[in-house]
């Protein structure tokens, strides 16, 4: 009788893998809701098992950590596509006006699916294990700004104002909490808080 070969290559199941994602994703939404209320030193990987309906060896296969938990948040939240449409939006503008308003546009569409993962992360910053993600972050969102502004000339600038200049107002106007004060805070629509940032923007930093 011939020996019979067994194919030792693992079998993937697109069911389960579809499973594990939406696991997995189960997880992010539940450690989200609870870092944003109680701050992530205070919440611990049990109770995102309860809030995700999972037990707590689940979390660890899919994050190894805690800290795992947020840099999955952070990933889930700035996959390089992001940046690649903002680039490419910027490009595709032309002019200054409408470069300054299509960052707008794409700050409003970020921070409007993502403020509840900025308000978990400023609460994070004193914390000694992630206290300074965010800072990384914030510093990552000015350089690419710094990398739009560059294309301009010097012309293009409003007299007086340096580019570094340029660069921080941007920075700042545009930041999660200049949303988070007008849009949560003050009740603007998404709307309006990206009209007010494009004209603010064009107002004080073209010349």
């Amino acid at each position: 009788m011939s020996d019979v070969k067994m194919d030792k290559r693992p079998y993937h199941s697109p069911l389960r893998q579809e499973q594990a994602q939406a696991t997995r994703q189960r997880i992010l939404d539940a450690a989200l809701v609870l870092f944003g209320a109680n701050g992530y030193a205070a919440t611990s990987i049990a109770a995102i098992a309860r809030e995700a309906g999972v037990v707590p060896e689940t979390i660890y296969a899919a994050f190894g950590s805690k800290r795992g938990i947020v840099d999955g948040l952070l990933e889930r939240a700035t996959p390089d596509a992001v940046v690649e449409r903002m680039e490419a939006a910027w490009a595709e503008a032309g002019d200054p006006e409408a470069q300054l308003r299509s960052l707008a546009r794409g700050g409003r569409l970020f921070w409007e699916q993502n403020e509840p993962l900025a308000v978990a992360m400023r609460r994070g910053t004193g914390d000694a294990e992630i206290g300074g993600i965010w800072t990384e972050r914030s510093a990552g969102r000015r350089a690419l700004i710094a990398r739009l502004v560059g294309t301009w000339g010097p012309s293009v600038i409003a007299k007086g104002l340096s580019r570094d200049e340029a660069i921080d107002t941007v920075w700042l106007l545009g930041s999660d909490e200049s949303y988070h004060a007008l849009v949560i805070d003050r009740g603007w629509s998404p709307d309006r808080w990206e009209a007010w940032l494009g004209d603010t923007l064009v107002r004080l930093l073209l010349a």
